[in-house]
């Protein structure tokens, strides 16, 4: 049976491969631009005839100063629940950059470009029907209630010159230092970046938001949400969307 797909970002496509995987047609429907992914983004686990079935890598995450202060310099609340004891010292990861450009070269004729707001998608929920749509855009897209609350923090990243010397190397910096401005910097698929909740100087530099939370149900009952962006909340990952969404399908 056919699916839509709201959204082509990583976390779409993974979406999308997951409902094909599952025997169903993916249909795709999002503004047709291939999203750049900046930062620290890698995924969590192998995706079946796009990975490797083995880890394509290993990240040394390391931490200085303390969880609460990190928490207060992200999120301005030593409360604030974060990553910060997530991960072991060295965890397993796989190439999202590349497993997206595969996703791309895979999907890219099945993407019908549209601005998806609404109006689409009650368009798309009475053509798909209740439960056979799953979107991966930002929660906020396709939400119909401005008295909605959507927590988040806004942040900046900025691309460095990547050390010769540490260009193969995979590492995760977690900074919970209070005199420095900045609270990760990462080395992932060769590309060097740093990440802080101030305005960093010259070009190179990415703004967006990290979700926090939220408390919209709109479509809650025709649309599955998977991803962070679509979920509006901490902790979500693209491998997390990816399978969520293979579950969804195999239940249809």
């Amino acid at each position: 049976m056919r699916v839509a797909v709201l959204g082509c970002g990583p976390a779409g496509l993974l979406c999308a491969l997951a409902v094909e995987q599952a025997g169903h047609t993916p249909v795709i429907y999002s503004r047709k631009h291939k999203s750049d992914i900046p930062g620290s983004q890698h995924l969590h686990g192998p995706v079946l005839n796009v990975t490797s079935p083995y880890a394509e890598g290993t990240i040394q995450f390391i931490r200085i100063g303390n969880a609460r202060d990190y928490a207060l310099k992200v999120y301005g609340d030593p409360e604030r629940e974060t990553g910060w004891d997530n991960y072991l010292q060295v965890y397993p990861s796989w190439n999202v950059q590349r497993a997206y450009d595969k996703l791309w070269d895979h999907f890219d004729r099945q993407i019908h470009h549209i601005d998806v707001d609404p109006d689409v998608v009650r368009f798309v929920v009475k053509d798909f029907g209740p439960g056979h749509v799953i979107s991966t855009l930002p929660a906020q897209e396709i939400c119909i209630n401005q008295g909605h609350r959507f927590d988040g923090q806004r942040y900046y990243i900025k691309t460095l010159p990547t050390p010769e010397a540490d260009r193969e190397h995979e590492i995760v910096v977690y900074n919970g230092m209070l005199e420095d401005h900045w609270y990760r910097w990462s080395i992932l698929g060769g590309k060097c970046t740093i990440e802080s909740t101030q305005p960093f100087p010259g070009e190179e530099v990415v703004t967006g938001y990290k979700a926090v939370n939220n408390d919209c149900d709109c479509f809650q009952d025709y649309v599955h949400r998977c991803g962070r962006w679509a979920e509006w909340r901490h902790g979500v990952t693209m491998y997390n969307a990816y399978n969520k969404a293979g579950e969804i399908a195999r239940n249809l």
